[in-house]
Protein backbone atom coordinates (compact mmCIF):
# COMPACT_ATOMS: atom_id res chain seq x y z
CA UNK A 1 0.00 0.00 0.00
CA UNK A 2 1.28 3.48 -0.87
CA UNK A 3 1.95 5.86 2.00
CA UNK A 4 0.88 9.47 2.50
CA UNK A 5 2.47 11.59 5.22
CA UNK A 6 0.02 14.12 6.64
CA UNK A 7 1.92 16.76 8.62
CA UNK A 8 -0.73 18.07 11.00
CA UNK A 9 -3.64 16.14 12.51
CA UNK A 10 -5.90 19.08 13.19
CA UNK A 11 -9.18 20.12 11.60
CA UNK A 12 -7.91 20.25 7.99
CA UNK A 13 -5.46 17.37 8.40
CA UNK A 14 -8.03 14.93 9.79
CA UNK A 15 -11.15 16.60 8.48
CA UNK A 16 -10.11 16.95 4.85
CA UNK A 17 -6.67 16.09 3.46
CA UNK A 18 -5.81 13.02 5.53
CA UNK A 19 -9.30 11.68 4.97
CA UNK A 20 -8.96 12.32 1.24
CA UNK A 21 -5.69 10.38 1.10
CA UNK A 22 -7.35 7.50 2.94
CA UNK A 23 -10.27 7.47 0.50
CA UNK A 24 -7.87 7.29 -2.45
CA UNK A 25 -6.20 4.21 -0.92
CA UNK A 26 -3.08 5.48 0.84
CA UNK A 27 -1.95 4.44 4.28
CA UNK A 28 -2.02 7.79 6.08
CA UNK A 29 0.68 8.63 8.62
CA UNK A 30 -0.33 11.67 10.68
CA UNK A 31 2.43 13.73 12.27
CA UNK A 32 1.43 15.92 15.21
CA UNK A 33 2.72 17.18 18.55
CA UNK A 34 -0.51 16.57 20.48
CA UNK A 35 0.25 13.51 22.59
CA UNK A 36 -3.42 12.67 23.15
CA UNK A 37 -4.23 12.77 19.42
CA UNK A 38 -1.18 10.63 18.56
CA UNK A 39 -2.08 8.04 21.19
CA UNK A 40 -5.74 7.90 20.13
CA UNK A 41 -4.94 7.51 16.42
CA UNK A 42 -2.54 4.64 17.14
CA UNK A 43 -4.99 3.07 19.57
CA UNK A 44 -8.19 3.41 17.52
CA UNK A 45 -6.72 3.07 13.98
CA UNK A 46 -9.82 4.87 12.69
CA UNK A 47 -11.96 7.94 13.36
CA UNK A 48 -15.38 9.24 12.27
CA UNK A 49 -15.76 12.11 9.82
CA UNK A 50 -19.26 13.54 10.34
CA UNK A 51 -20.81 15.31 7.35
CA UNK A 52 -22.78 18.24 8.69
CA UNK A 53 -26.06 18.30 6.79
CA UNK A 54 -29.57 17.15 7.62
CA UNK A 55 -28.73 13.43 7.35
CA UNK A 56 -25.30 13.73 9.02
CA UNK A 57 -23.76 10.58 7.55
CA UNK A 58 -20.57 9.27 9.17
CA UNK A 59 -17.50 8.25 7.15
CA UNK A 60 -14.99 6.11 9.02
CA UNK A 61 -11.43 7.01 8.02
CA UNK A 62 -9.20 3.94 8.11
CA UNK A 63 -5.62 2.79 7.36
CA UNK A 64 -4.13 5.44 9.64
CA UNK A 65 -1.38 5.72 12.23
CA UNK A 66 0.47 8.59 13.89
CA UNK A 67 4.02 9.70 14.63
CA UNK A 68 5.13 12.13 17.34
CA UNK A 69 6.18 15.39 15.68
CA UNK A 70 8.62 15.94 18.54
CA UNK A 71 10.67 12.97 17.32
CA UNK A 72 12.56 14.33 14.27
CA UNK A 73 14.26 11.00 13.54
CA UNK A 74 10.94 9.15 13.31
CA UNK A 75 9.35 11.92 11.24
CA UNK A 76 12.23 12.10 8.77
CA UNK A 77 12.15 8.30 8.38
CA UNK A 78 8.48 8.45 7.38
CA UNK A 79 9.17 11.23 4.87
CA UNK A 80 12.09 9.26 3.43
CA UNK A 81 9.83 6.61 1.89
CA UNK A 82 6.52 8.48 1.50
CA UNK A 83 4.72 8.41 -1.84
CA UNK A 84 3.04 11.79 -1.25
CA UNK A 85 2.95 14.31 1.56
CA UNK A 86 0.88 17.26 2.75
CA UNK A 87 1.14 20.01 5.36
CA UNK A 88 -1.78 21.52 7.26
CA UNK A 89 -0.03 23.19 10.16
CA UNK A 90 -0.62 26.92 9.88
CA UNK A 91 1.80 29.07 7.92
CA UNK A 92 3.70 30.15 11.04
CA UNK A 93 4.74 26.54 11.76
CA UNK A 94 6.27 25.81 8.33
CA UNK A 95 9.61 27.37 9.27
CA UNK A 96 9.82 25.20 12.40
CA UNK A 97 9.23 21.90 10.60
CA UNK A 98 11.31 22.66 7.48
CA UNK A 99 14.57 21.27 8.96
CA UNK A 100 12.87 17.95 9.75
CA UNK A 101 11.37 17.77 6.26
CA UNK A 102 14.81 18.55 4.82
CA UNK A 103 16.27 15.72 6.88
CA UNK A 104 13.68 13.36 5.39
CA UNK A 105 14.52 14.56 1.88
CA UNK A 106 18.21 13.89 2.44
CA UNK A 107 17.39 10.32 3.49
CA UNK A 108 15.25 9.89 0.35
CA UNK A 109 18.07 11.01 -1.90
CA UNK A 110 20.53 8.70 -0.15
CA UNK A 111 18.23 5.81 -1.09
CA UNK A 112 17.35 6.98 -4.62
CA UNK A 113 18.31 10.43 -5.92
CA UNK A 114 15.65 10.27 -8.66
CA UNK A 115 12.75 9.57 -6.27
CA UNK A 116 10.23 12.41 -6.58
CA UNK A 117 8.01 13.64 -3.76
CA UNK A 118 5.09 16.04 -4.11
CA UNK A 119 4.23 18.05 -1.00
CA UNK A 120 0.68 19.44 -1.00
CA UNK A 121 0.76 22.73 0.91
CA UNK A 122 -2.64 23.08 2.58
CA UNK A 123 -2.16 26.41 4.32
CA UNK A 124 -4.42 29.44 4.13
CA UNK A 125 -1.68 31.60 2.64
CA UNK A 126 -1.00 33.11 -0.76
CA UNK A 127 2.29 31.90 -2.34
CA UNK A 128 2.89 29.39 0.44
CA UNK A 129 5.12 27.42 -1.94
CA UNK A 130 7.57 30.34 -2.13
CA UNK A 131 7.76 30.46 1.66
CA UNK A 132 8.24 26.70 2.12
CA UNK A 133 10.87 26.58 -0.65
CA UNK A 134 12.79 29.34 1.14
CA UNK A 135 12.68 27.46 4.46
CA UNK A 136 13.67 24.12 2.93
CA UNK A 137 16.58 25.53 0.93
CA UNK A 138 17.86 27.23 4.08
CA UNK A 139 17.88 23.81 5.77
CA UNK A 140 19.57 21.95 2.89
CA UNK A 141 23.23 21.99 1.80
CA UNK A 142 23.79 24.03 -1.36
CA UNK A 143 24.97 21.02 -3.33
CA UNK A 144 21.44 19.56 -2.99
CA UNK A 145 19.63 22.59 -4.45
CA UNK A 146 19.56 21.26 -8.01
CA UNK A 147 18.33 17.85 -6.81
CA UNK A 148 15.64 19.56 -4.77
CA UNK A 149 14.34 21.47 -7.79
CA UNK A 150 14.37 18.30 -9.91
CA UNK A 151 12.58 15.96 -7.51
CA UNK A 152 10.47 17.91 -5.00
CA UNK A 153 7.12 19.37 -6.03
CA UNK A 154 5.76 22.13 -3.79
CA UNK A 155 2.10 22.02 -4.71
CA UNK A 156 -0.20 24.81 -3.61
CA UNK A 157 -3.81 23.87 -2.91
CA UNK A 158 -7.05 25.76 -2.39
CA UNK A 159 -8.76 24.63 0.81
CA UNK A 160 -12.42 25.42 0.25
CA UNK A 161 -13.92 22.94 2.70
CA UNK A 162 -15.15 24.51 5.93
CA UNK A 163 -14.16 22.56 9.06
CA UNK A 164 -15.13 24.70 12.07
CA UNK A 165 -14.24 23.55 15.58
CA UNK A 166 -17.08 21.75 17.32
CA UNK A 167 -18.99 23.57 20.04
CA UNK A 168 -18.13 21.64 23.27
CA UNK A 169 -21.67 22.19 24.56
CA UNK A 170 -23.12 20.37 21.55
CA UNK A 171 -20.85 17.30 21.54
CA UNK A 172 -22.59 14.11 22.74
CA UNK A 173 -20.96 12.59 25.83
CA UNK A 174 -20.36 9.25 24.08
CA UNK A 175 -18.88 10.67 20.87
CA UNK A 176 -15.64 9.25 19.50
CA UNK A 177 -12.75 11.42 20.81
CA UNK A 178 -11.27 11.85 17.30
CA UNK A 179 -14.54 12.76 15.59
CA UNK A 180 -14.32 15.69 13.20
CA UNK A 181 -17.25 17.62 11.70
CA UNK A 182 -17.05 18.89 8.12
CA UNK A 183 -19.31 20.44 5.52
CA UNK A 184 -20.27 18.25 2.53
CA UNK A 185 -18.08 20.20 0.05
CA UNK A 186 -14.86 18.22 -0.47
CA UNK A 187 -13.14 19.27 -3.70
CA UNK A 188 -9.41 20.02 -3.64
CA UNK A 189 -8.03 22.20 -6.45
CA UNK A 190 -4.26 21.68 -6.82
CA UNK A 191 -1.49 23.39 -8.80
CA UNK A 192 -1.13 21.12 -11.82
CA UNK A 193 2.14 22.66 -12.97
CA UNK A 194 3.91 22.13 -9.62
CA UNK A 195 3.78 18.31 -9.54
CA UNK A 196 7.03 16.42 -10.12
CA UNK A 197 5.39 13.00 -9.94
CA UNK A 198 2.03 11.75 -11.18
CA UNK A 199 -1.09 13.54 -9.94
CA UNK A 200 -3.38 11.22 -7.95
CA UNK A 201 -6.33 10.29 -10.14
CA UNK A 202 -9.40 11.00 -8.03
CA UNK A 203 -12.58 12.87 -8.86
CA UNK A 204 -12.25 15.17 -5.85
CA UNK A 205 -8.74 16.37 -6.82
CA UNK A 206 -8.93 19.15 -9.42
CA UNK A 207 -5.60 19.94 -11.17
CA UNK A 208 -5.52 23.44 -12.66
CA UNK A 209 -3.14 25.99 -14.15
CA UNK A 210 -2.46 28.86 -13.84
CA UNK A 211 -3.18 28.07 -10.23
CA UNK A 212 -2.97 31.63 -8.96
CA UNK A 213 -6.55 32.03 -10.16
CA UNK A 214 -7.75 29.47 -7.61
CA UNK A 215 -5.66 31.05 -4.86
CA UNK A 216 -7.15 34.47 -5.55
CA UNK A 217 -10.64 33.05 -5.88
CA UNK A 218 -10.29 31.40 -2.47
CA UNK A 219 -8.85 34.49 -0.76
CA UNK A 220 -10.74 37.29 -2.50
CA UNK A 221 -14.12 35.57 -2.93
CA UNK A 222 -14.48 32.82 -0.31
CA UNK A 223 -12.35 34.11 2.60
CA UNK A 224 -13.35 37.70 1.96
CA UNK A 225 -17.06 36.87 1.90
CA UNK A 226 -16.80 34.62 4.95
CA UNK A 227 -15.17 37.27 7.14
CA UNK A 228 -17.45 40.03 5.80
CA UNK A 229 -20.45 37.88 6.76
CA UNK A 230 -18.93 37.51 10.22
CA UNK A 231 -18.24 41.24 10.64
CA UNK A 232 -21.80 42.05 9.56
CA UNK A 233 -23.11 39.37 11.89
CA UNK A 234 -21.13 40.93 14.72
CA UNK A 235 -22.57 44.33 13.85
CA UNK A 236 -26.07 42.83 13.99
CA UNK A 237 -25.43 40.84 17.20
CA UNK A 238 -25.71 37.43 15.52
CA UNK A 239 -24.15 34.36 17.14
CA UNK A 240 -23.64 32.00 14.21
CA UNK A 241 -22.50 32.46 10.63
CA UNK A 242 -25.63 30.79 9.28
CA UNK A 243 -27.79 33.35 11.13
CA UNK A 244 -25.85 36.20 9.55
CA UNK A 245 -25.93 34.57 6.10
CA UNK A 246 -29.72 34.34 6.22
CA UNK A 247 -30.17 38.09 6.85
CA UNK A 248 -31.29 39.71 3.58
CA UNK A 249 -29.29 42.93 4.12
CA UNK A 250 -26.13 41.01 4.99
CA UNK A 251 -26.66 38.79 1.95
CA UNK A 252 -26.97 41.86 -0.27
CA UNK A 253 -23.72 43.43 0.94
CA UNK A 254 -21.74 40.19 0.89
CA UNK A 255 -22.91 39.37 -2.62
CA UNK A 256 -21.95 42.88 -3.72
CA UNK A 257 -18.42 42.36 -2.38
CA UNK A 258 -18.19 38.96 -4.09
CA UNK A 259 -19.41 40.39 -7.39
CA UNK A 260 -16.67 43.03 -7.36
CA UNK A 261 -14.03 40.35 -6.79
CA UNK A 262 -15.63 38.15 -9.43
CA UNK A 263 -15.54 40.95 -12.01
CA UNK A 264 -11.86 41.44 -11.21
CA UNK A 265 -11.05 37.71 -11.60
CA UNK A 266 -13.06 37.47 -14.82
CA UNK A 267 -11.09 40.32 -16.31
CA UNK A 268 -7.69 39.25 -14.96
CA UNK A 269 -7.85 35.54 -15.81
CA UNK A 270 -10.42 35.54 -18.65
CA UNK A 271 -12.67 33.20 -16.67
CA UNK A 272 -16.33 33.03 -17.80
CA UNK A 273 -18.34 35.16 -15.39
CA UNK A 274 -21.12 32.57 -15.15
CA UNK A 275 -18.60 30.13 -13.58
CA UNK A 276 -17.75 32.61 -10.85
CA UNK A 277 -21.39 33.57 -10.37
CA UNK A 278 -22.25 29.90 -9.84
CA UNK A 279 -19.42 29.70 -7.28
CA UNK A 280 -20.79 32.77 -5.49
CA UNK A 281 -24.30 31.27 -5.32
CA UNK A 282 -22.86 28.01 -3.99
CA UNK A 283 -20.84 29.78 -1.28
CA UNK A 284 -23.77 31.90 -0.14
CA UNK A 285 -25.81 28.73 0.24
CA UNK A 286 -23.00 26.94 2.08
CA UNK A 287 -22.67 29.84 4.53
CA UNK A 288 -26.30 29.16 5.51
CA UNK A 289 -25.49 25.62 6.70
CA UNK A 290 -27.02 25.67 10.18
CA UNK A 291 -25.50 22.29 11.08
CA UNK A 292 -21.92 23.63 11.08
CA UNK A 293 -22.60 25.93 14.06
CA UNK A 294 -19.67 28.12 13.09
CA UNK A 295 -19.61 31.24 15.25
CA UNK A 296 -19.41 34.85 14.13
CA UNK A 297 -16.81 35.53 16.83
CA UNK A 298 -14.46 32.80 15.54
CA UNK A 299 -14.57 33.92 11.90
CA UNK A 300 -14.34 37.64 12.78
CA UNK A 301 -11.34 37.29 15.10
CA UNK A 302 -7.96 38.92 14.39
CA UNK A 303 -9.20 41.72 12.10
CA UNK A 304 -5.74 43.31 11.93
CA UNK A 305 -4.38 40.26 10.08
CA UNK A 306 -7.31 40.28 7.67
CA UNK A 307 -6.71 43.97 6.92
CA UNK A 308 -3.14 43.47 5.68
CA UNK A 309 -2.45 44.98 2.23
CA UNK A 310 -2.52 41.68 0.32
CA UNK A 311 -5.07 39.85 2.45
CA UNK A 312 -8.76 39.18 1.76
CA UNK A 313 -10.19 42.69 2.16
CA UNK A 314 -7.64 45.27 1.09
CA UNK A 315 -6.03 42.78 -1.31
CA UNK A 316 -9.36 42.24 -3.05
CA UNK A 317 -9.97 45.99 -3.28
CA UNK A 318 -6.48 46.65 -4.67
CA UNK A 319 -6.87 43.87 -7.22
CA UNK A 320 -10.14 45.43 -8.36
CA UNK A 321 -8.46 48.81 -8.77
CA UNK A 322 -5.71 47.17 -10.85
CA UNK A 323 -8.42 46.00 -13.25
CA UNK A 324 -10.13 49.42 -13.29
CA UNK A 325 -13.06 48.17 -11.19
CA UNK A 326 -14.10 50.52 -8.37
CA UNK A 327 -14.46 48.53 -5.13
CA UNK A 328 -17.42 50.20 -3.45
CA UNK A 329 -18.84 47.24 -1.49
CA UNK A 330 -15.29 46.20 -0.58
CA UNK A 331 -14.62 49.73 0.70
CA UNK A 332 -17.53 49.27 3.08
CA UNK A 333 -16.19 45.85 4.18
CA UNK A 334 -12.80 47.42 4.98
CA UNK A 335 -14.48 50.21 6.95
CA UNK A 336 -16.52 47.63 8.85
CA UNK A 337 -13.40 45.66 9.77
CA UNK A 338 -11.70 48.86 10.93
CA UNK A 339 -14.72 49.67 13.09
CA UNK A 340 -13.85 46.72 15.34
CA UNK A 341 -10.37 48.08 16.04
CA UNK A 342 -11.27 49.76 19.30
CA UNK A 343 -9.44 52.87 20.55
CA UNK A 344 -7.41 53.17 17.38
CA UNK A 345 -7.02 56.13 15.04
CA UNK A 346 -8.67 55.48 11.67
CA UNK A 347 -6.14 57.27 9.48
CA UNK A 348 -3.26 55.68 11.35
CA UNK A 349 -4.77 52.23 10.84
CA UNK A 350 -5.42 52.83 7.15
CA UNK A 351 -1.91 54.07 6.50
CA UNK A 352 0.08 51.70 8.70
CA UNK A 353 -1.97 48.50 8.64
CA UNK A 354 -3.82 48.62 5.33
CA UNK A 355 -1.18 50.77 3.54
CA UNK A 356 -3.93 53.03 2.16
CA UNK A 357 -2.84 56.64 1.79
CA UNK A 358 -5.36 59.17 3.08
CA UNK A 359 -5.57 61.07 -0.25
CA UNK A 360 -6.59 57.96 -2.22
CA UNK A 361 -10.20 57.49 -3.40
CA UNK A 362 -10.21 54.16 -1.52
CA UNK A 363 -9.36 55.95 1.73
CA UNK A 364 -12.11 58.49 1.11
CA UNK A 365 -14.72 55.79 0.56
CA UNK A 366 -13.53 53.82 3.61
CA UNK A 367 -13.68 56.98 5.75
CA UNK A 368 -17.17 57.79 4.46
CA UNK A 369 -18.51 54.36 5.42
CA UNK A 370 -16.57 54.29 8.70
CA UNK A 371 -18.31 57.50 9.79
CA UNK A 372 -21.70 56.08 8.82
CA UNK A 373 -21.00 53.05 11.04
CA UNK A 374 -19.17 54.59 13.98
CA UNK A 375 -20.36 58.21 14.16
CA UNK A 376 -23.84 58.28 12.67
CA UNK A 377 -24.73 54.68 13.63
CA UNK A 378 -26.81 54.25 10.47
CA UNK A 379 -28.89 51.03 10.51
CA UNK A 380 -27.94 48.31 8.07
CA UNK A 381 -30.91 48.70 5.74
CA UNK A 382 -30.00 52.36 5.20
CA UNK A 383 -26.32 51.48 4.76
CA UNK A 384 -27.32 49.15 1.92
CA UNK A 385 -29.05 52.08 0.21
CA UNK A 386 -25.98 54.29 0.71
CA UNK A 387 -23.65 51.70 -0.80
CA UNK A 388 -25.91 51.16 -3.80
CA UNK A 389 -26.31 54.90 -4.33
CA UNK A 390 -22.56 55.53 -4.13
CA UNK A 391 -21.89 52.72 -6.59
CA UNK A 392 -24.50 54.15 -8.96
CA UNK A 393 -23.00 57.64 -8.70
CA UNK A 394 -19.51 56.33 -9.46
CA UNK A 395 -20.68 54.28 -12.44
CA UNK A 396 -22.65 57.13 -13.91
CA UNK A 397 -25.22 56.54 -16.62
CA UNK A 398 -25.26 53.04 -18.07
CA UNK A 399 -26.20 52.96 -21.74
Amino acid sequence: MKKAVMYGAGSIGRGFIGALFSEIGYEVVFIDVNDDVIQLINQEKTYPQIIMNQEQPVHWIKNIRAIDGKDPEAVSNEIADADIMATALGAAVLEKVAPVIAQGLMKRWNQDSSNTLDILICENLMDADVLLRQYLLAALPEDKYALFEQTIGLVETSIGRMVPPADPDLIPANEHPLAVRVEPYDFLPVDKAAFKGSIPEYSKIIPYEPFHYYLERKLYVHNMAHVTTAFLGKLQNKTYIHEAAQDIYIQHIVRGCMMESAMMLTQKYRIPFHDLNAHINDLLQRFKNCYLKDTVSRVARDPIRKLQPSDRLVGAARSCENENITPVYLSFAIALALSFMENEDLLNLMENVCKIKREEPLAQRVTYFYNKIMVEHIPLDQIVELIDQLQSDIQGEII
